[in-house]
């Protein structure tokens, strides 16, 4: 895949995750606060997905925990009359603003030690913030998994 196909992938993905509406998970579990809400008890939830009422009672247990299964996740919704969403949302707002900040990283990791031995050598500097804007600029049209690196 090209750098410009990356690119037009990263913004589409972020335009649809932008209106993506997600809040965090209640503190007993959503699977418990939508059997709640919906008046279900675990038993009859149990029924509902063929499992025993232990085993019930261990998905929310394990959904508080961290430790369920997106297939667990999946049948205990389907037992709500419900369905599972599943996606990853960015900390910082957007996935381009977690490659721009990535991308002046790397930048200014590129331009520190050319600064640096310039200044020793009495040349020029220039305006170093310049520099980091253009290429950090340069990595965010281009994405490259060296980025990462």
């Amino acid at each position: 895949m090209t750098n410009k196909f990356k690119y037009m992938q990263l913004q589409m993905l972020d335009d649809h995750l932008s209106r993506v509406s997600v809040c965090d998970r209640p503190s007993g579990g959503w699977i418990r606060a939508v059997r709640t809400s919906l008046g279900m008890s675990v038993r009859q939830m149990a029924e509902r997905i063929g499992i025993a009422q232990q085993s019930a009672a261990r998905l929310e247990k394990n959904e508080i925990n961290d430790a369920i299964t997106l297939r667990s996740l999946r049948k205990a919704a389907e037992a709500l009359d419900c369905r599972l969403v599943y996606a990853f949302v960015p900390n910082d707002d957007s996935l381009r603003n977690i490659v721009r900040k990535r991308a002046l990283r790397k930048a200014r990791d590129v331009v520190a030690p050319v600064d640096h031995s310039m200044m020793l050598e009495a040349q020029d500097v220039g305006d170093r913030q310049e520099k980091i804007a253009q290429i950090a600029d340069e990595l965010v049209r281009n994405p490259d998994t060296k980025l990462w690196d």
